[in-house]
């Protein structure tokens, strides 16, 4: 038999075990839900293992077979070797990393004023140097375009998704950058094939803060098109000025301006997507 005590606690009894029952069910569905995200995240970094890896053996594979046939600086078979290497992007990313590309042509009046006055600048400096105005700008289109898409566009729009759990906005966002940056970097390694190893490590430290610099952009744009621009803009001009063989003395202390230069711009710009919803980096 009952006593009033136990008639009054059977719902108090039921509603407690009721409750640890739900706690149970949720324990166990954000264990699975955590346990799913970390598939996920091990897949999509084999993936994106897998596009760097590809990208890295095709450009190996290119520049050996342009230098056997001694075509190694033609620009013409430069060109179509950027325009197939664009073309295995495209199917790696279709194919492995799936990142949707941030890119767009519609502008508002000023940013239409700033590529118009960029574009005009060019065209100058193309003129006063007409001997390097075509080698400037091929070489401009087809790095900025295939290094952009390759870095920003696939690499750091991957990096942002494996890091987007982190605690603070900070971490979601400059892990990304550094990573994506030193990639960029560590790129440029294979040109030992046509310069020093002083000349080359230079230009790998400059160009991880390049890189740097250009992530930074793309983030506070959330567009591809500006990364690419600026990076079109400074290879333009230093084959412009100074040709596709640039094999000048470069000193210790003008690279390490060059590289602070790049990274003090870079914070500069990065700064204001620190605090607000960037939808790049959100949760």
């Amino acid at each position: 038999m009952y006593g009033v005590g136990d008639i009054i606690s059977q719902p108090f009894k039921a509603y407690r075990e009721n409750q640890e029952s739900k706690h149970m069910i949720s324990g166990s569905l954000n264990f699975y839900i955590l346990e799913m995200t970390l598939v996920r995240s091990k897949g999509l970094t084999l993936r994106l293992f897998l596009v760097v890896f590809f990208e890295v053996l095709f450009e190996f594979l290119i520049i050996n077979l342009l230098r056997g046939i001694g075509e190694y600086n033609n620009l013409v078979f430069l060109f179509w070797d950027k325009c197939l290497f664009f073309s295995l992007l495209i199917v790696l990313n279709a194919t492995l990393t799936q990142q949707k590309i941030h890119f767009s042509i519609k502008l508002n009046k000023e940013q239409r004023k700033l590529i118009f006055t960029l574009t005009i600048i060019l065209i100058v400096i193309g003129l006063v140097n007409k001997g390097n105005f075509l080698s400037a700008f091929i070489i401009g289109l087809i790095a900025s375009t295939t290094e952009e898409y390759l870095f920003r566009g696939i690499i750091l729009v991957t990096l942002f998704k494996l890091f987007r759990n982190s605690k603070s906005q900070l971490s979601r966002i400059l892990f990304p950058l550094v990573i994506s940056s030193v990639l960029f970097g560590l790129e440029h390694f294979l040109n030992l094939y046509s310069q020093s190893l002083f000349l080359t490590v230079v230009q790998v430290c400059q160009t991880m803060a390049m890189g740097f610099l250009f992530a930074c952009i793309f983030v506070r744009t959330r567009n591809l098109l500006f990364p690419i621009v600026c990076h079109f803009c400074i290879d333009f001009i230093i084959t412009a000025f100074w040709g596709m063989q640039n094999n000048n003395n470069v000193s210790f202390k003008s690279s390490i301006f060059i590289i602070i230069l790049y990274l003090i711009v870079g914070f500069a710009i990065l700064m204001p997507t620190l605090t607000d919803n960037n939808p790049l980096v959100k949760k």
